[in-house]
């Protein structure tokens, strides 16, 4: 999801989840999103990365003001110098007029750097010295210029490992992450999964103009016995495929694709293998993200306030 769906005015409710990863994670990000010091997002491939990038922004004093994305494995690495510090007019042949960079473009704003391990070395050096010196050096320029831009970076590779092979310098690393936020993937935090499915399906409710109510508890029970290796992007496609090609009210385990019938359900911990389970979980830490407050839990959750409250007399629940 690139733009922020939230609601009450609040950035941080684009990042859905009552899950207590989920929780711990907004919480640090409201803390940081103030400061003007590099963060690094670290997870797999679809987790929310971005999105949690762009809440930080959202909550910051730079908020006005531009958030420029780059991932840093498509842009060729013979242009990689060009494209992130500029080039004065004449400095090469095809340089017919100056061009101020995604430094140059960001200033005032934020820079958001994913895939960060994938920028050359020789580059790092450069990056470095700008966080440091908030100065750039545009190719063919005999003077730095100065910027104003707060650097946040992303990566899904373990971060000990691309420094120990070279792939990331160890003084960037640490100028980087003055905060380190680790967004786990979506298999750690299956609560989390009942409270995407219905906030997805809302999305694609009013972006269709159709009215689905939900999930089937047999198609959300194979969504919580698989792995999703693509994590909340996976979800999110899996559901939006479902809802267009199904004509039913509700997504059934006929909608869904092969792959998540026919996982291996052993590989789940026994204290998530029913749907029972993981709904009551849920709604507990709904609960606690409310503050014990049944409306705003409703909320976090996508339900009325009265299927809220049969909920809670169905499993006999109480918050602690």
């Amino acid at each position: 999801m690139r733009d922020l769906s939230y609601s009450d005015g609040d950035p941080l409710n684009a990042i859905v989840g009552v899950s207590k990863e989920i929780r711990r994670i907004k919480e640090v990000i409201r803390r940081v999103a103030h400061g003007d010091f590099p963060v690094l997002l670290e997870g797999e491939t679809g987790t929310g990365k971005e999105l949690a990038a762009r809440v930080i922004h959202a909550l910051s004093d730079r908020n006005f003001m531009p958030f420029i994305p780059v991932n840093c494995s498509a842009i060729p690495r013979d242009l990689m110098e060009s494209e992130f510090f500029g080039y004065k007019k004449g400095s090469f042949t095809g340089a017919n007029s100056d061009y101020k960079g995604l430094f140059g473009a960001a200033n005032k704003g934020v820079l958001f750097l994913d895939e960060i391990v994938e920028m050359p070395v020789s580059l790092q050096t450069k990056l470095l010295r700008a966080i440091e010196d908030r100065e750039i050096k545009r190719i063919g320029d005999s003077k730095y210029t100065r910027v104003d831009v707060r650097i946040l970076a992303a990566t899904n590779q373990d971060v000990d490992e691309a420094i120990e092979k070279g792939k990331l310098r160890k003084d960037l690393y640490y100028r980087l992450a003055c905060v380190r936020i680790k967004i786990p993937p979506l298999r750690d935090r299956l609560s989390d999964i009942p409270v995407l499915a219905k906030f997805f399906i809302s999305c694609f409710n009013r972006k269709y103009k159709k009215r689905k109510e939900g999930v089937t508890k047999r198609a959300l029970e194979a969504m919580m016995f698989y792995r999703w290796p693509g994590n909340v992007r996976e979800l999110k496609n899996v559901i939006q495929k479902a809802y267009i090609l199904s004509d039913r009210s509700c997504i059934d385990t006929r909608d869904l694709p092969p792959e998540l019938l026919n996982e291996e359900r052993n590989e789940i911990q026994p204290s998530s293998k029913t749907i029972e389970d993981a709904e009551k979980k849920a709604i507990l830490e709904a609960l606690r993200a409310a503050g014990g407050n049944k409306t705003k839990a409703a909320k976090l959750l996508n339900i009325g306030r009265r299927t809220l409250y049969l909920k809670l007399q169905k499993y006999n629940l109480r918050v602690k």
